[in-house]
């Protein structure tokens, strides 16, 4: 039976509960009209503390510069027509009503990129003294315009303007919600993989417009973001890395190897990959250009480089068996000079010079005089003519031999020229990627 009694009690004691607060709900907004402004002859406006509790940082949209977040909106402000005495009431201290029964002031994101904004409307709470304490979960849409120079290692920073759309500063007067550093509340941000929030800032400022007397009281909410760089430091840096760091390679193949016109070719094409993906990323007609993108370009233009001189390294090195021989002034700079200088050193080969070159055209020529001359020709015996026709082969291979060798020569002096030539670019191809990534890069 006791058991039984506490809980008819119990019952009856929350039902006089209920009926008490649906009393007091019915007195309040009994004649309350939710249009009219809560203002009386001595408060003409009505102050409202505005609050931001951020919950997440969704995303920062790079290609339409938009800036996405969720957050609560706390609103806090006086509505002397909903107050009432506790006492009156079983000592009630607050109840909660649907906000679109009571008046609110129509705060809004003034700098939103969204035409409608995505609002969870959330019960108000009223206090005894009137006070109203209204906090909607909100999706935020702002513009934020990017700099995008030192992508992925870049911090950006985003603005939320807050204000009334409507009500000037002799209606409204907006001022900082007590929690948090400024009204901003950071608690319960969730952690973003992508970007990380450094810095924050609140600040109210009056914004003043031609067509208005009076000035709109806005309150602005500032975050440097800082965004992680490790995703795009393997997708977008160290494959653009790699594809360079084969360019000034190419010029370690041989020089009569045509294989390295095929590998600038893939390089570019890898490159030009690397770009269209970039592209894609990034907003289109940026005001700055990505030094990762002027990174992409200028590799571009030294692979397309690198490619013409190797052109020019085969050419050179095929200049022999259809040229002269190598200029006195070529020969001194390159292949005693240069050659020492880009660690190819000293080897058995010594260029040739004017006393030891010969001439193509009269090594060419056979001598047409025969070698060994008979005294009586008429007479002359069948022995002594096949011993004059063997030494004219013998001389007439001697002749072949040394054009072969004179022609070997002057191409060993070209190809001697081209692989100088090929390290020479290799040396400077090298030192200009080195120079010119830790300048955009680093």
């Amino acid at each position: 039976m006791i058991p039984v009694t506490f809980l008819l009690l119990v019952i009856g004691f929350s039902q006089g509960e209920v009926n008490k607060e649906e009393l007091l709900i019915k007195d309040i907004l009994n004649s309350y009209n939710s249009l009219i402004r809560p203002t009386n002859s001595t408060n003409p406006v009505v102050v409202v503390a505005l609050g931001l509790a951020m919950t997440e940082i969704a995303e920062l949209h790079e290609k339409s510069q938009v800036f996405e977040s969720g957050a609560f909106l706390r609103h806090l402000w006086a509505d002397y027509r909903l107050s009432w005495n506790p006492a009156k009431y079983g000592g009630i201290m607050t109840v909660h009503l649907p906000a679109a029964s009571i008046w609110k002031p129509d705060i809004v994101l003034i700098n939103s990129a969204d035409t409608v904004v995505e609002k969870e409307e959330p019960l108000a709470i009223v206090f005894h003294t009137g006070a109203i304490f209204y906090s909607p979960k909100m999706r935020l849409l702002a513009p934020c315009t990017l700099d995008l120079t030192k992508f992925p290692f870049d911090e950006q920073i985003c603005k939320l303007t807050f204000g009334s759309w409507t009500y000037d500063n002799s209606n409204i007067n907006l001022t900082h919600f007590a929690y948090g550093v400024k009204g901003l509340d950071l608690e319960d941000l969730r952690f973003n993989a992508e970007w990380k929030l450094t810095e924050s800032l609140s600040i109210r400022t009056d914004k003043r417009f031609e067509y208005a007397s009076n000035s709109f009281p806005q309150i602005e909410y500032s975050f440097r973001l800082k965004r992680n760089p490790t995703y795009y430091r393997h997708v977008f840096i160290l494959p653009a890395v790699l594809l360079a760091i084969l360019v000034p390679f190419q010029f370690l193949l041989p020089p009569d190897s045509r294989e390295r016109l095929t590998l600038g070719a893939i390089l570019m094409l890898g490159i030009i990959f690397l770009l269209v993906m970039l592209q894609d990323f990034l907003p289109e007609a940026h005001p700055t250009v990505p030094a990762l993108a002027t990174f992409y370009s200028l590799t571009l233009v030294w692979i397309a480089l690198s490619m013409l001189a190797s052109i020019w390294v085969i050419a050179t090195q095929s200049r022999g068996p259809r040229s002269r021989r190598v200029p006195d002034l070529m020969r001194q700079c390159f292949l005693r000079g240069l050659k020492r200088l880009v660690c190819l050193g000293d080897d058995s080969y010594f260029p040739l010079n004017e006393v030891d070159t010969l001439t193509m055209k009269a090594l060419d020529i056979p001598p047409v005089e025969p070698i060994v001359k008979s005294d009586a020709s008429n007479n002359q015996n069948k022995l002594e003519k096949d011993v004059e026709e063997i030494l004219r082969h013998v001389q007439t291979m001697i002749i072949c031999t040394k054009a072969a060798q004179a022609r070997q020569e002057v191409q060993n002096e070209w190809q001697q020229v081209a692989l100088v030539l090929d390290r020479v670019w290799c040396f400077l191809f090298g030192a200009t990627f080195l120079l010119y990534t830790f300048i955009l890069l680093a």
